[in-house]
């Protein structure tokens, strides 16, 4: 193909050269296009070698596989350097892997976190690979098949993400919340396939809040979480975070409906979605257009790769043991191949205590998780009575959420 971009310089050549007598540039243009076609030939004769093709070094020869490449590497194609690279990473990340793993297993998934809403995903060849939802984001899709190492990655972040202490996470795991039921003691609830009321009663929640800090930023002028935080009546980020993302749309329309709040006002409005799914199947298009931030596991159909704007070609890794594979794709970066450790958990950090011996936790956390696990607290708010539980419970949420901004 390459030989094509030199034919019209050919054809001028000729030209030229026949009309005006300099024949000269007539023979400069046939010799380049001669050794273009040379250069073709030459290394044509190579095979197109598989991506796990073995690599050899010696001190003055490179072979792929059983061929020995040209000398010199204005000869080579693409592919050899893209293979001999991969082979350079393939010998220096299991040492790096394994020292990071030592060493976060020690000091914690932070020295000093990017931000509140910063996530810990793991490292590549040679450095750490983080995502930041705040500028990155504001919202984020993984997608992987079963057994790829997908709940294993979600477990990473959420535990990255709470190592900071700042958010209030509201959980959806819909496996019958085996994935993220160690995180329920740090959460505002969680909703799973098992018990439909309390989902329900979450995306009740996530709607009011929505709607709860519109008026409240309306009221203070300002149109963000941060410019609100500034005028000293702070407010916590939340983070909804939902297992088979396609599995918990297809529950009705009140899931779609608070999802695609989310996506369209919760940047400004400082609610966040963590999304993973088996594959793009039943996420409509309107909402992976704002699912801006994209993890794929390597091992993710290659349609849902095209789909997701990311070449899994140029993006791979070679396999490192103990160790799965991703693909990361935000606005703000290419896509990047990043490897996260199997069953990884860092000792957890020490946490001050309050004077009764708990982690101080947000005031309306404290509320809100008093509503899902016991009796109902008590507000000096009146409540009007109704004898629809939905009234009922838009009412106590309306109560926790003034009681959370005393």
């Amino acid at each position: 193909m390459q030989l094509i971009w030199y034919l019209p310089s050919l054809i001028i050549g000729l030209t030229v050269g026949f009309y005006s007598g300099y024949w000269q540039l007539a023979l400069v243009s046939i010799l380049m296009a001669s050794l273009m076609l040379g250069f073709q030939v030459y290394r044509n004769r190579y095979p197109q070698f598989e991506t796990s093709s073995s690599v050899f070094l010696s001190a003055s020869q490179v072979a792929i596989s059983d061929r020995v490449l040209p000398r010199f590497e204005l000869f080579w194609k693409k592919q050899w350097h893209e293979l001999l690279l991969a082979h350079f990473q393939a010998r220096q990340a299991p040492d790096f892997l394994s020292q990071l793993l030592v060493q976060k297993s020690v000091e914690g998934f932070w020295n000093k976190p990017s931000s509140e809403l910063a996530l810990w995903l793991g490292a590549s060849s040679s450095r750490e690979v983080s995502v930041d939802l705040a500028t990155e984001g504001p919202h984020l899709l993984i997608v992987g098949p079963t057994g790829s190492g997908k709940s294993e990655l979600l477990k990473l972040m959420l535990g990255s993400l709470l190592e900071n202490q700042r958010v209030e996470l509201v959980l959806f795991d819909f496996k019958g919340g085996a994935t993220l039921e160690q995180f329920v003691t740090a959460a505002v609830g969680m909703g799973t396939d098992l018990d439909a009321r309390g989902s329900e009663k979450l995306f009740d929640y996530i709607q009011a809040e929505l709607a709860s800090r519109e008026k409240l930023f309306a009221a203070r002028k300002v149109s963000e979480l941060r410019q609100f935080n500034l005028l000293g009546e702070p407010l916590q980020p939340i983070v909804l975070v939902i297992d088979e993302f396609a599995a918990c749309l297809a529950t009705g329309p009140k899931a779609s409906s608070c999802v695609e709040n989310v996506l369209a006002r919760g940047r400004s409005l400082g609610v966040y979605l963590i999304a993973a799914s088996q594959s793009l199947t039943g996420i409509s298009r309107s909402f992976l257009t704002n699912l801006r931030a994209r993890i794929a596991m390597g091992s993710s159909d290659p349609i849902d790769f095209v789909q997701l704007g990311i070449s899994p070609t140029k993006s791979s890794l070679p396999a490192v043991q103990g160790f799965a594979q991703a693909v990361l794709l935000t606005p703000a970066r290419a896509a990047e191949g990043f490897y996260f450790p199997l069953g990884f958990r860092p000792e957890p950090k020490p946490v001050t205590l309050t004077e009764a011996g708990e982690p101080p936790r947000p005031v309306r956390s404290q509320l809100l998780r008093q509503m899902y696990s016991g009796p109902e607290p008590e507000t000096n708010l009146p409540l009007e009575q109704s004898s629809s539980p939905d009234s009922q419970l838009l009412s106590r949420m309306e109560g926790l959420r003034w009681s959370g901004h005393r």
